[in-house]
């Protein structure tokens, strides 16, 4: 598969099988993912990768927190326990990519593009390996109990909840068609 054929030919998909991708595949990805382009080489990224009940465990944590933290009279706090609780069971193999957090602002911002990048190489690599990829951020990512769960520093932040498996059967392909981008050509004459 060539470059361009994996980045056009790679989706988000919800539907997955249950079926759990090998350690040695989901190894493999996470390799090619920090080939990704590093300011200061400050490799900001850490990968968490939840199988089986630990998708389960870290939902309950959070699940747990958010009762002791959220109003219940609130309508909205019975349906965010419920998704924390379910949220983390919608791929068999959940891989958390997180950045270290630095307190110089410029460096912060550029290991978050860095971080990004490294999930995207991710994203790309598990589609050449036949796999399928969901890129979740949301509330999840903010959350002190998910933080703590992983390990990380309150200054760290979670970059994305990469669901991970084989795709449904019955998911056909995304006939959605990109715009084109809009392009401004600087001094190549006859700009337009």
């Amino acid at each position: 598969m060539d470059i361009y054929s994996a980045i056009r030919g790679r989706r988000s998909v919800t539907t997955l099988l249950d079926d759990v991708p090998s350690r040695d595949v989901i190894d493999r990805i996470i390799q090619t993912s920090v080939w990704a382009p590093n300011h200061h080489l400050t490799e900001p990224w850490r990968f968490h990768v939840l199988c089986g009940d630990a998708r389960s465990d870290m939902g309950s944590v959070v699940a747990t927190e958010l009762e002791n933290q959220l109003d219940p009279s609130d309508p909205a706090t019975a349906p965010a326990i419920r998704q924390a609780r379910s949220r983390l069971l919608r791929a068999p193999v959940v891989i958390v990519v997180s950045q270290i957090g630095s307190p110089d602002a410029v460096t912060d911002l550029e290991d978050y593009a860095a971080a990004c990048c490294a999930t995207q190489n991710l994203m790309l690599a598990a589609h050449a390996e036949g796999l399928a990829t969901k890129w979740r951020t949301g509330d999840m990512c903010d959350y002190q109990a998910s933080k703590g769960y992983l390990g990380l520093a309150g200054s760290d932040r979670i970059v994305a909840y990469l669901y991970v498996g084989y795709p449904s059967p019955n998911v056909g392909p995304d006939a959605r068609q990109r715009e084109r981008p809009s392009i401004h050509w600087i001094g190549w004459g006859n700009e337009s």
